[in-house]
């Protein structure tokens, strides 16, 4: 492939002009020279001499030893300026302007960082983000790739492409400068991640079908250039590489590092205390120094609590290649939580990147859940639900389950727990299964394993709250296939043994054994089990589940049934209508940015409107890291950066023009001088 690396600090735009014109000029000014005839003076008492002149210039030779003279250097300086002017040169050559190119533009949240300075270090005018410095260094290079110059080669055809943790093409092959250039303008931030891989795949595919009529003629054609304008900080970049005659220019972003963040932003409720809170915060600092900083939790925006002292991140670290952040924890005092609060830990002090600085939580009030226990009357189950400080619960068999299902009476309880029992279907709801396989699309049973032990627990996961499973052994348990929408929570050596399912319409805990068929009934870990996953069930689909949104998700919710007017505010100000389907569902998304968004509905029979949150943060820790790359490596091949400050190539022949006309009136005066003498 081309190498990138061949990426200059000078380029020509026509240089096989300039070179034509200066080896046509010079040589013919040498060889005259050459025959030049090169006569003493001499100083005479009579013209008749003048007679012996023109006899001496017909014995002259063709040929004579050349001198050195001040006018044939100027003249060869002077053809050789207006040779170099016809080439047209450019500072910060970015290669050949023919051909086809993609310009690639970052507008992840790391692109959202605020620069005060130049390349130079010097003072800018104002202060502005990278991704607008990004798309103003994209405009010019449309416009030098598609104005083209004297006797330069123009592009053919240009796209743009915007990318984050997705990739989406803003403008396909055109040469319409104000098409590209509006297209530009519409490149909006987000605050998503950094992927790469996508980009240049639509990118690909797009070339290779945007002619099917030219299909043999594409072939032939050389791939197209990728011009790619971010700060490197690009999490894919070890699965990306160039292909064969693909060439890559990296247009460097950014050159400010300061930066800290708040990475996480968990809640929880103390045993003793269940009407308050207590909320638990990371801090990422991704530079090689020190930060001190100082935190404010507030609820709704009112601060409620500011850490007295500051917190210290120590400075990250670079070892053998591999980076590490410097972390720090911050845990603040159990607070009083109101009813669908939001909370938000924030960091004081400013910096170059404020979208990562603030993290929020949507924790709901601690309710009471009514639960349905399904199946035969097994007592185990029975007398643990029981004991649960659930607002209401009832047992019934298979068979009544089913009815209830069928007249809609089911959706009175918040969580439905199926002990061996396998109903006709699994409607919409909140379900936690031991035992026998539930009808659900994508778990499968094949069999059965006999002493089992656990090899792999998620413990972080919720339901495994103070709930150890090291001292599990099951005797006999069901054999499950489950596809990748189900998340394995358990897993032995013999295959899933909890394995969760969450979609906007269907949360699903099952355990694949009875746990009858275990040792796990003797174990405290069994009730800490059954009541965290109650629990989890019971608030899954709400504004909280344990966890927030990331920039490039989709909001998706369940709204009671007969919600109407839903209305959806985002962090800017900005409103959206929403329409929920039949089962009160609703989809927005991807989400772009970080914050809060409210969502509003009217319901039957209320004559205030009804609300939920949803918190989306940055969950990238990279995206903190702010020191732009100085080189790209693409699989076996680097690609240097070039600032964009200066990757925009300045015309520099109207300057070797001007120097070359100076040399013209300096050969001149020097030739005037010279007869005057």
């Amino acid at each position: 492939m081309t190498s990138p690396a061949s990426t200059l600090a000078l380029t020509w735009v026509t240089p096989v002009a300039g070179a034509v014109l200066g080896a046509s000029i010079i040589a013919p000014l040498v060889a005259l020279w050459f025959l030049k005839l090169r006569r003493r003076k001499r100083v005479v008492s009579s013209t008749l001499l003048w007679t012996r002149s023109l006899a001496d210039l017909r014995a002259n030779t063709p040929f004579q030893r050349i001198r050195f003279s001040w006018l044939l250097l100027l003249q060869i300086l002077a053809v050789v300026a207006i040779a170099l002017a016809l080439a047209q040169p450019e500072a910060e050559g970015l290669g050949s302007s023919g051909g086809r190119h993609v310009l690639m533009i970052d507008r992840s949240a790391s692109m959202n960082a605020v620069e005060r300075l130049d390349e130079r270090g010097r003072e800018l005018s104002e202060p502005v983000t990278r991704l607008e410095l990004a798309k103003k260094a994209a405009k010019a290079r449309v416009r030098e790739l598609l104005g083209g110059g004297w006797f330069s080669s123009r592009a053919s055809d240009v796209m743009i492409v915007a990318f984050g943790s997705r990739a989406e093409i803003q403008a396909p092959f055109t040469d319409s400068i104000p098409a590209l250039e509006a297209a530009i303008d519409g490149i909006s931030p987000t605050d998503e991640g950094t992927r790469l891989v996508e980009a240049i795949e639509l990118a690909r595919a797009f070339t290779a079908n945007d002619r099917p009529d030219e299909i043999e003629s594409a072939l032939r054609e050389a791939p197209p250039a990728i011009e790619l304008y971010s700060d490197g900080r690009i999490a894919d970049l070890d699965r990306i590489a160039p292909r064969e005659g693909e060439p890559v220019i990296y247009h460097r972003v950014g050159q400010t590092t300061r930066n800290v963040a708040v990475s996480t932003i968990s809640a929880d409720r103390p045993p003793d205390q269940p009407d308050r809170i207590q909320v638990f915060a990371g801090l990422v600092n991704p530079q090689f120094e020190p930060a001190r900083v100082t935190l404010q939790l507030a609820v709704d925006g009112t601060v409620r609590a500011l850490t007295p002292d500051p917190i210290e991140i120590p400075a990250a670290e670079d070892r053998g290649g591999v980076f590490t952040p410097g972390r720090a924890q911050v845990v603040f005092r159990p607070i009083e939580q109101r009813d669908n609060a939001a909370i938000e830990v924030a960091i004081v002090e400013d910096d170059d990147l404020r979208d990562d600085d603030a993290a929020i939580a949507v924790v709901p009030p601690a309710r009471r859940l009514a639960v349905l226990l399904v199946g035969d009357g097994g007592f185990l189950l029975r007398t643990l639900l029981e004991g649960l400080p659930a607002e209401r619960f009832a047992s019934v068999s298979v068979a009544e389950y089913d009815a209830m299902v069928e007249d809609g009476t089911y959706a009175g309880y918040d969580v439905v727990v199926l002990d061996g029992a396998i109903p006709k279907r699994l409607p919409t709801g909140r379900y936690l299964s031991f035992g026998a396989t539930p009808p659900v699309e994508g778990l499968s049973a094949f069999g059965s394993h006999s002493s089992v032990f656990p090899r792999v627990v998620r413990d972080e996961h919720p339901v495994f709250r103070s709930a150890s499973l090291d001292e599990l052994f099951v005797s006999k348990m069901t054999a499950v296939q489950a596809d990748r929408r189900f998340q394995v929570l358990a897993e032995s050596a013999e295959g899933p043994m909890v394995v969760a399912l969450d979609r906007s319409d269907l949360h699903l805990v099952h355990v694949t054994f009875d746990p009858l068929d275990s040792n796990w009934p003797f174990q405290r870990s069994f009730v800490n089990f059954v009541a965290n996953a109650v629990d989890h069930l019971g608030r899954a689909g709400d504004s909280v589940v344990g966890r927030t949104l990331a920039p490039g998700e989709a909001i998706a919710l369940k709204l009671p049934p007969g919600s109407s007017a839903v209305e959806l505010a985002l962090p800017t100000g900005r409103t959206e209508r929403l329409t929920p389907d039949a089962g009160g569902n609703i989809s927005w998304g991807p989400v772009p940015l970080a914050g809060l968004y409210r969502i509003s509905f009217a319901t039957a029979g209320r004559t205030e409107r009804d609300e939920r949150l949803v918190a989306v943060n940055i969950a990238d820790a990279a995206e903190a890291r702010l020191e732009p790359l100085e080189t790209l490596q693409l699989g076996t091949t680097s690609v240097q950066g070039i600032a964009v400050a200066s990757s925009s190539r300045g015309a520099l022949w109207p300057w070797v023009l001007g120097l070359g006309l100076l040399i013209v009136l300096g050969e001149w005066w020097y030739y005037q001088r010279q007869v005057r003498v």
